[in-house]
């Protein structure tokens, strides 16, 4: 028999049901909770234990102590000083004693008097003069390397000075300088402090690929190394360009300098082709060629006379160069000429320079001569009115004009100069691409 429940008995069934069940949802909701914010709590509870523990009391107590002065050690008295100036323009030796503080009247009245010492009053701008002094100004050393080469001392021996003056012991370095034209080539030159000696090479290294009087214009750029030999950290004297770079009109000319086996040294391109002539295009620097071959009224004579030359105006005292390698066959004096020298050079050839103010020291008949050497300093002396260089081109014998000629160019070099050629050559386009790279920099 079938039970029937009441309604109501059935609705209180399906309530506790769902009690049940909720209850349980409860309590599994619990434990959940609790099993994710248990190690959580213990984690909060380890940094509060850290953050919130106790801490130990630390008790700040300031301190103030004496403390000494220290002696100091003064300088002794006698201790001495070594002082050192760049001598300007117009700095006489009263004035450069002062500026390095030598107060010594013995030394002052010692180079006025010794004949040695008295060199001290040739002093060149530039050139560095070094001297050593008691505190009182007492003069112990004085030291200066001049132009010639010449290292200059005044020396005190306990009461007494003394003079010595002694060549200066050379090193050669090579030095390397680039600069971009702006108004002028020589400006360039000037504004890096490229010697003048070194500026005249760099024309006659380029003087085959470059008119230097008529081609050059702003942003032309150049590169070159170079021999320079120093004492004590001071130039002495420049000697050849090793290489060198010169960027004209967009195009780019090199040479380089080689001495190898059975050449004794000349300028090359980077194909081992000779750069130039062996004749210097021009044995001076000029400012104007203020006469050239031709029949002209002579100034002095007053008479149309013919001009077996060509004259080149410039300063007196401006260097004269030998045109070529040679011998040296006059060194003398005329009433036309004036002070003049004439070089051989091989059997066709000979050059002749005059009106010259002096002679190079030594210069003599008979003696070997090379390209670019220096042999005397333009003057006046002669049948002159101005200071100029006259020069004369003869070939066997008859002058002709060395500004039409066409002079002989030196040999290139053979297979086995260029195996020793090749090498150096990468070496050095290397420098130079460098030193062409840093230039450009600076103009950016």
């Amino acid at each position: 028999m079938q039970r029937i429940l009441p309604q109501s008995f059935t609705k209180v069934r399906a309530t506790r049901a769902l009690s049940t069940q909720a209850s349980w949802q409860k309590r599994h909701l619990a434990w959940l909770t609790a099993a994710v914010f248990l190690p959580l709590s213990l984690m909060v509870t380890a940094y509060g234990v850290v953050e919130y523990g106790p801490r130990e009391q630390v008790n700040v107590r300031q301190v103030t102590q004496q403390l000494a002065t220290p002696t100091l050690i003064s300088a002794q008295s006698d201790t001495p000083f070594w002082r050192e100036e760049i001598i300007q323009t117009g700095d006489g030796l009263g004035k450069l004693f002062n500026k390095l503080s030598i107060n010594d009247s013995q030394a002052w009245e010692f180079i006025r008097t010794d004949p040695a010492a008295r060199v001290l009053y040739e002093l060149s701008a530039g050139r560095l003069i070094r001297a050593q002094t008691t505190a009182d100004g007492r003069l112990l050393q004085m030291s200066y390397l001049n132009k010639a080469g010449e290292l200059i001392q005044l020396i005190r021996d306990g009461e007494q000075l003394r003079t010595q003056i002694a060549p200066a012991i050379a090193e050669k370095y090579t030095q390397q300088k680039s600069g971009t034209i702006s108004s002028s080539f020589y400006g360039a030159t000037d504004a890096i402090g490229l010697p003048d000696e070194i500026a005249q090479q760099l024309i006659e290294a380029f003087d085959q690929k470059i008119d230097f009087h008529n081609s050059l214009k702003a942003g032309d750029h150049f590169s070159v190394i170079y021999e320079v030999e120093k004492s004590g950290g001071e130039d002495l004297r420049t000697g050849r360009i090793l290489a060198a770079q010169f960027t004209n009109n967009g195009q780019t000319h090199e040479v380089f300098w080689f001495a190898g086996a059975g050449i004794e040294g000349a300028y090359f391109d980077q194909n081992g082709e000779t750069s130039g002539q062996s004749f210097l295009a021009n044995p001076v620097k000029f400012s104007r060629i203020s006469s050239g071959f031709s029949r002209r009224f002579h100034p002095v004579l007053f008479k149309w006379k013919s001009h077996k030359g060509v004259d080149y105006a410039a300063p007196t005292g401006t260097p004269v160069y030998s045109a070529a390698d040679g011998i040296v066959s006059r060194v003398t004096q005329d009433g036309g000429y004036g002070k003049f020298i004439e070089i051989k050079h091989g059997d066709q050839y000979s050059t002749l320079y005059a009106h010259l103010s002096a002679f190079a020291k030594d210069l003599k008949a008979g003696q070997n001569i090379k390209k670019g050497d220096v042999i005397g300093a333009v003057g006046r002396t002669g049948r002159v009115t101005g200071p100029h260089l006259h020069y004369e081109f003869k070939v066997k014998g008859t002058q002709v004009d060395p500004l039409t000629l066409n002079l002989p160019n030196s040999k290139p070099l053979n297979a086995t100069q260029l195996a020793q050629f090749k090498p150096h050559v990468l070496r050095t386009k290397q420098q130079l691409a460098l030193l062409s790279k840093v230039e450009l920099a600076k103009l950016d």
